[in-house]
């Protein structure tokens, strides 16, 4: 009897440690998800000062990462308003992303400002926002269209809701718009 005893605890005391090492093995080989913690639809976040809206962020889709990182792979829409809580400019873009770190965002894809008093519009690939001094700039070519001409230049910093503008390198071939 005490011979299957110490043939039994033998067995099963080779099943643990095998058990175990094929389990610590199986951990070794997994790899680290990196992936977005969240996943949010029709997504709006509004933003507001002394009870007066600054900004609402609008996507179809918002993807939360560990870092804190914030990406909109479907699209963002941002409205500006002033102190009034009156809407003065409206971002779009393809896709957004905002850096925790930096605390900045970034716009991409068929990125249009347009600032609703002038009615001026703002074309690029590439936007930053920036929105602690309330500022969008790039280095990226742009195009200004105001009702008189088409401005194309390399380079933009201008106030979020798109009132004033000054280019970096402004390009030859600005002309004036005709109506018929």
């Amino acid at each position: 009897m005490k011979k299957k005893i110490k043939y039994y605890t033998v067995i099963i005391i080779a099943l643990l440690i095998s058990s175990c090492y094929s389990d610590d093995q199986k951990l070794a080989e997994m790899e680290e998800y990196d992936g977005p913690l969240f996943e949010s639809d029709n997504v709006e976040i509004n933003l507001s000062q002394s009870t007066v809206t600054k900004v609402i962020m609008k996507g179809k889709k918002q993807l939360q990462h560990q870092n804190g990182d914030i990406e909109f792979p479907d699209g963002i829409e941002v409205s500006f308003f002033n102190v009034l809580g009156e809407k003065t400019s409206i971002l779009t873009a393809q896709r957004g992303y905002k850096s925790a770190k930096e605390n900045v965002y970034k716009a991409n894809g068929d990125v249009v400002v347009v600032n609703l008093e002038k009615k001026e519009t703002l074309r690029s690939e590439e936007l930053f926002w920036d929105p602690e001094t309330e500022k969008i700039y790039t280095d990226k070519f742009v195009t200004v269209q105001t009702d008189t001409e088409l401005i194309r230049a390399e380079g933009l910093t201008a106030p979020q809701d798109f009132s004033t503008y000054e280019f970096t390198k402004a390009k030859e071939g600005e002309f004036e718009i005709k109506e018929n």
